[in-house]
């Protein structure tokens, strides 16, 4: 009997949901200064990018708060006018051809979107979920510990 082979960035990525233990959209709450639902002094009804890497840093987990922005991308639990922007550009321009999108190349998709959005590429990155992992996990893939073992060799 075949065991079902776990993904560690799937569960990686869930678990950093559970201790985000929200969902942050723009749409529904706008607490960012100035916004409608903002008021002085008054925490917002989410837990802040900015807070979010402190609580895990005290966690022995120490990623950037744009590393964090992604994760929660990823995992449907972070969503803003931005990121609903890009995805949208991302699926229209990467769509095939036969389904009513442009099939561009993914590479030429993220400068085309920087370009029509007036902001950087890294932007457009940041703003996009991962595609395939989440890099520099604690337990690594066996692909990702056979390709750290040659690299060490190569050296």
């Amino acid at each position: 009997m075949k065991s079902e082979k776990s993904d560690p960035s799937a569960e990686y990525i869930e678990m950093i949901c559970d201790l985000y233990g929200d969902i942050y959209d723009d749409r529904e709450e706008d607490s960012k200064p100035g916004g409608k639902d903002w008021m002085p002094g008054v925490p917002a009804g989410h837990t802040s990018l900015s807070a979010f890497p402190k609580k895990l840093d005290k966690m022995g987990m120490k990623l950037s708060r744009t590393k964090i922005q992604k994760i929660l991308i990823t995992g449907g639990c972070w969503t803003t006018e931005r990121s609903r922007a890009v995805a949208e550009l991302y699926e229209k321009y990467t769509m095939d051809q036969k389904t009513g999108g442009e099939g561009m190349p993914p590479k030429a998709v993220v400068k085309q979107i920087a370009e029509e959005l007036e902001i950087s590429t890294v932007s457009v990155n940041i703003n996009l979920p991962y595609g395939k992992t989440v890099y520099d996990l604690e337990e690594k893939s066996s692909n990702a510990k056979r390709i750290e073992k040659h690299r060490a060799k190569k050296r």
